[in-house]
């Protein structure tokens, strides 16, 4: 599987999505160009163009698993967070601690190890907790909107939420293949962070940033939220957006990055030697440039402009010895990022 725009098209076909509210990239965000939205993201749920983005009233979220050490790709997703609330932004940040011990089988001792773990981390690399919101599933009490949607999440809403690389998490004995107790519940504590802001905190537009894998989350949080609408009237005017990010391909065949498969990984925990031998083999160059993931990673660590980004791919078509110097900069780039986990 190849996580891509013909993905991202199929994605449209499979499930109906109206290609009128599943867009490319082709607007902008305060303080984000047109240009670097379209480096950071895929393609949106509901266009933002020509919408006004109210920073007091819009709230930017993403959840991270705590099924294990970072790696790169996850590292993606919490950089897109800090570069979103610089731009003068709502941003939320959820450490997902009880989706990991209710759906992947991680102690509650090691979840909380994690967490802490990770907001630090995230502190260090740059997300402002006073601006934005660092909470974990744990922090808050979402339990009273998770206990207000449970009415709403029929058994059909949970079975169609199942990411698109669950049958590989199963194989492996990550997850339960059946939709357990433990797995619908984590799935409507997902919704209960999507819609808590709307239902409680008085925003008015939510958008959540995921991989585009995870679109099904999104579209099971908008579907019990219209159920809810019958009855929580406040929810009339709320709108749940979302911006999807090109996945990461994992190393060794691994379709993408993934915490629950360490060897599909760059992570925190290679050492400075194992992340150099990844970044600089040139096996990795024989890809299309779009599914090189050192190109990938270079559009999701570190701050390309347009212009880079053209010569990146001068470089890379070219294979000269430019191409091994922005290779020498990705990696000075992680082994900087591998060492604050560890400060």
């Amino acid at each position: 599987m190849k996580f891509d725009e013909e993905y991202y098209k199929e994605v449209i076909k499979k499930y109906s999505y109206n290609p009128l509210l599943f867009n490319k990239i082709d607007f902008q965000l305060p303080g984000i160009s047109k240009n670097e939205m379209q480096l950071m993201w895929l393609c949106s749920y509901h266009s933002l163009k020509n919408r006004k983005v109210n920073c007091e009233n819009t709230l930017f979220t993403t959840g991270i698993g705590l099924s294990g050490v970072p790696h790169m790709g996850t590292i993606s997703q919490i950089i897109r967070a800090i570069k979103l609330q610089r731009g003068g932004n709502k941003v939320q940040i959820v450490l997902g601690d009880i989706d990991a011990y209710t759906g992947r089988h991680i102690s509650w001792t090691q979840t909380q190890h994690l967490k802490e773990k990770y907001r630090n981390f995230i502190l260090k690399l740059g997300f402002n907790s006073q601006t934005g919101i660092l909470r974990a599933q744990s922090d808050k009490s979402v339990f009273l909107t998770q206990a207000k949607i449970a009415g709403y999440f029929k058994d059909e809403i949970a079975d169609e939420s199942e990411e698109d690389l669950h049958d590989l998490y199963v194989k492996d004995n990550k997850v339960e293949s059946k939709m357990t107790f433990n797995r619908k519940y984590s799935l409507s504590l997902m919704c209960a962070d999507f819609i808590e802001p709307l239902l409680m905190d008085n925003f008015t537009n939510i958008v959540v940033f995921l991989g585009l894998d995870e679109h099904k989350y999104v579209r099971a949080s908008k579907q019990v939220m219209d159920l809810m609408k019958q009855e929580f009237k406040v929810l009339d005017s709320k709108k749940i957006y979302a911006l999807y990010s090109p996945l990461i391909r994992g190393f060794n065949g691994f379709p993408k990055m993934s915490k629950s498969f360490t060897e599909s990984s760059l992570s925190i925990q290679n050492t400075p030697f194992e992340i150099e031998h990844k970044i600089m083999n040139k096996k990795e160059d024989e890809m299309p440039l779009q599914l090189n993931v050192n190109y990938q990673l270079m559009k999701g660590l570190m701050d390309i402009s347009e212009e880079k980004a053209k010569q990146v791919h001068s470089d890379y078509k070219n294979q000269n010895v430019g191409w091994i110097v922005d290779k020498e900069e990705l990696l000075k780039r992680v082994i900087e990022i591998r060492d604050m986990w560890y400060e």
